[in-house]
């Protein structure tokens, strides 16, 4: 007995550690694993951004071999004169040290003039690099003996393929950058070396464009003034698009080139301030450390304030990262937060699983204290159907002993039968009750309530503010309640129903301790238990009330409706009028500009307006009428039977002629046995010559112009489907609900400046409802494609007029 107090006593001394123990452990392992360096590298990015960019050394120059160089010099890579003409400028600018991010490894004739500049400068720091299979990729030979030191430009991308941090050295090779700044030292003021064992994590100041970066074409041709390099350390290398792709937090996309690694890394190096990495070992000990010291902070408290300290902590070590970040040290956010929140979780459900067992343990002393005062069915019964149930749970057809489940069972059942009176009346109303106390607790409500209101016994009348009203409207009511006494109702709507709330005042409790009172009339003690306790709880009643509101609600849509109709048929008259007096007023003046035209050139420009605007018109015109025709339902399909596979090829054929002329390429695809279509053919030739139209219209050169026809045997007919589809060209999304309505064009995208009357869409939507098909449009990815689906119709057997041409 006196172990298992033992181990007991060390199991309540250990259990509020455990959780944040256990936690501590995963978290761990899985920093062991990698999985939160993703997560921390989208922190390093962030915490950039956050502190924004600084400014950069002005002991560092770049001069790029940007664009303007390799459009005036000549494509990359350039001979050895070109770099032979810079150092013989740089040299007579007095630069302090020049860095050549750029690899010399192939032997050239002007190496020894080259060799010679360098000797010249004195302070010449060249590149060298790796091949894929190891071998050095160095100087000829000649350059290396007049270089001043040498360093390596292995760059090393993170999963993000973001640089973050660089080797100070490879194979006792030192980075260009470190290179340089040890020349820079034998020169000018000393330079500190970092620790050459760790990598060096690079505190960018900006973005690259905030270097101070010269054109190289500029500096060989004396436009940089010379006391913008003296005594500089100058890093030369290429920085036009293509080349030497790298990513940093501040430029991403686009991103910037190799050589800004370099004057990043002589810029820390100057100012000495790497970004500081909190040791890994740290790292462990304090995630260990923090997991229990969590945990047992969190034992005691409710899971409320579990949650606002978990808030603080995760919101505290933000910013406590983004301070730290700013004085130079970078903290990893991930595992920490990672850990708390799993700590937090750990110890929520162990505080759940002991409250589970605690109730447990409730339930058989309540059963103990009460089981005497229990009316129950006899025994054996009551153990046979508990046992059933739990069986019939678990899929088995015998009964099963749960002495747990039958205690439960007795004091359900003596709890109902307290409440079954009370229950079968509020059950028979079709009114909505809920009794509550005064601290929002309920303690009754009926089937009704429960189905409208969603709630039940033992949740809290706050619950409803959400649904039903708001926090103002609710403390509104109640303080009405109780300074009145007197019954508050009102009307609310939930969706398409209405109904009305009242509140009822209850008083219920009528023990008060009367010891002291002088009185033995009943109304008297009535009165004084109203006046010292005057509301003891309050009733809502809920009432639907939606026919009444029906009448009301009908005639008010209706008025909108008339309102709606009315605002249409304006609008339509306003934009049909403007239409209609566009084409007349250009016509008007095409026609003063005739007269007064001086030669037959200038006349024929302006008859041709002319008739232009004409045709405008008439179409316009006749597209308004066909709509019209179609809208009111005046105008017949005349159906023939229309064998596609000969009508299609014919029918695309004038189409062909234009895209070619416009250097678009037009196909046409139709499934094998494609079947015939017992429909309009002018109202399907007109569909498909609008689309086609459209697609040659929006279609770029080179564009591509598909035209595909299928049979599906799609319910309750078999259907055609067309789809007409062009590519240069995309809808945006927010058009694509109006291209149909009418004189509506989309914004852009008219490449051969044809025009339009507007209602050329809304034209084929019409006649394809007229034919009783349907049509969609998408568009993404510079395509745009029209779908239309036609039924195939009913073929009669007596001969009738066929349409195989056009």
């Amino acid at each position: 007995m006196r172990w298992r107090r033992a181990l007991h006593q060390v199991w309540q001394n250990a259990e509020p550690i455990l959780p944040g123990s256990l936690a501590s452990v995963v978290i761990i392992g899985l920093l062991k694993l990698g999985t939160w360096q993703s997560l921390d590298s989208l922190a390093h990015s962030m915490l950039f951004r956050l502190r924004g960019p600084t400014s950069w050394d002005d002991r560092v120059v770049v001069i790029a071999i940007d664009e303007p160089s390799l459009k005036s010099l000549g494509q990359f890579p350039w001979s050895r004169q070109r770099y032979t003409e810079l150092l013989q400028n740089l040299t007579q600018a007095e630069v302090s040290t020049v860095v050549l991010d750029i690899l010399l490894s192939e032997p050239s004739p002007e190496d020894l003039a080259l060799a010679e500049a360098m000797n010249q400068q004195g302070r010449v720091v060249l590149a060298q690099a790796w091949d894929s299979m190891g071998a050095p990729l160095l100087p000829s030979p000649i350059l290396q003996e007049a270089a001043a030191n040498q360093g390596h430009i292995y760059q090393r991308q993170d999963r993000d393929g973001l640089t973050r941090q660089i080797e100070p050295q490879v194979q006792e090779v030192p980075a260009l950058g470190l290179a340089a700044t040890q020349v820079y030292s034998l020169v000018a003021e000393i330079v500190p070396e970092p620790d050459l064992s760790q990598p060096l994590w690079i505190n960018w100041p900006g973005s690259t464009s905030t270097a101070p970066t010269y054109s190289y074409v500029d500096v060989l041709r004396h436009q940089v003034p010379a006391d913008k390099l003296r005594d500089k350390i100058v890093v030369v290398g290429i920085t036009a698009i293509g080349f030497d792709a790298l990513r940093t937090p501040f430029n991403q996309s686009p991103p910037t080139t190799n050589v800004y690694l370099h004057a990043a890394l002589i810029n820390n190096l100057l100012r000495q301030n790497f970004l500081k990495v909190l040791p890994e070992s740290w790292l462990l000990v304090g995630l260990a450390l923090s997991g229990s010291g969590i945990s047992l902070a969190l034992y005691r408290w409710r899971l409320e304030r579990q949650l606002a300290v978990l808030g603080g902590l995760c919101s505290g070590w933000g910013i406590a990262s983004v301070v730290m970040f700013h004085w130079g040290f970078w903290i990893p956010v991930a595992s920490p937060i990672a850990l708390w929140i799993l700590t937090t979780a750990a110890v929520a459900l162990n505080q759940q699983l002991k409250a589970r067992s605690l109730l447990q343990q409730e339930v058989d002393r309540l059963w103990q204290t009460y089981r005497s005062d229990l009316v129950v069915r006899d025994r054996q019964e009551s153990a046979e159907q508990t046992g059933l149930m739990a069986g019939c749970l678990k899929g088995e057809n015998r009964p099963l002993h749960l002495p747990q489940m039958e205690k439960l069972a007795a004091l359900a059942d003596q709890l109902g039968r307290s409440q079954s009176a009370q229950a079968a009346v509020a059950r028979s109303l079709s009114l909505g009750l809920v009794a509550a106390d005064l601290d929002g607790s309920i303690w009754f409500c009926n089937p009704t309530a429960t189905h409208h209101l969603q709630v039940q016994v033992g949740d809290r009348l706050e619950s409803l503010i959400p649904q039903w009203l708001s926090q103002t409207q609710w403390q509104h009511h109640w303080h009405l309640l109780q300074s009145a006494h007197s019954p508050v109702s009102w009307e609310i709507q939930q969706g398409d129903r209405w109904f009305e709330l009242k509140l009822e005042p209850l008083t219920y409790r009528t023990s008060i301790h009367a010891s002291g009172l002088n009185t033995s009339s009943h109304d008297e003690i009535r009165s004084l238990i109203h006046q010292v306790n005057p509301l003891d709880g309050l009733l809502l009643v809920l009432e639907e009330i939606t026919n009444r509101k029906q009448v009301e609600q009908s005639l008010q849509q209706q008025m909108q409706e008339l309102q709606h109709l009315s605002q249409l048929k304006d609008d339509f008259l306003s934009t049909v009028s403007h239409e209609l007096r566009t084409p007349m007023t250009n016509m008007r003046m095409a026609i003063r500009m005739l007269q007064l035209a001086a030669s037959d050139e200038r006349r024929a420009r302006y008859l041709q307006i002319l008739e232009d605007e004409c045709t405008r018109e008439i179409s316009l015109i006749n597209d308004l009428l066909d709509l019209q025709r179609l809208e009111a339902g005046a105008k017949t399909p005349d159906l023939e039977v229309i064998h596609l596979q000969d009508w299609l090829p014919q029918f695309t054929e004038s189409f062909y002629e234009r895209a070619r002329a416009r250097q678009q390429t037009l196909h046409l695809q139709m499934t094998p046995g494609l079947n015939s279509l017992f429909s309009d053919s002018n109202g399907l030739e007109r569909i498909l010559a609008e689309l086609i139209n459209n697609a040659c219209k929006y279609t770029p050169p080179e564009g591509q112009i598909e035209i595909q026809v299928e049979s599906t045997h799609a319910t309750p007919e078999p259907q055609i489907i067309f789809r007409i589809s062009n590519t240069g060209s995309e809808i945006p999304e927010t058009e694509l609900d109006k291209i149909f309505d009418k004189f509506y064009r989309v914004s852009s995208g008219d490449r051969w400046n044809q025009g339009g009357t507007g209602l050329g869409l809304a034209l084929v939507k019409k006649l394809v409802e007229y034919l009783g098909g349907t049509i969609q449009a998408t568009s993404a990815l510079e395509k745009t494609t029209f779908t239309i689906a036609i039924p195939v119709g009913t073929i009669p057997t007596e001969p009738v007029t066929e349409q195989s041409q056009l």
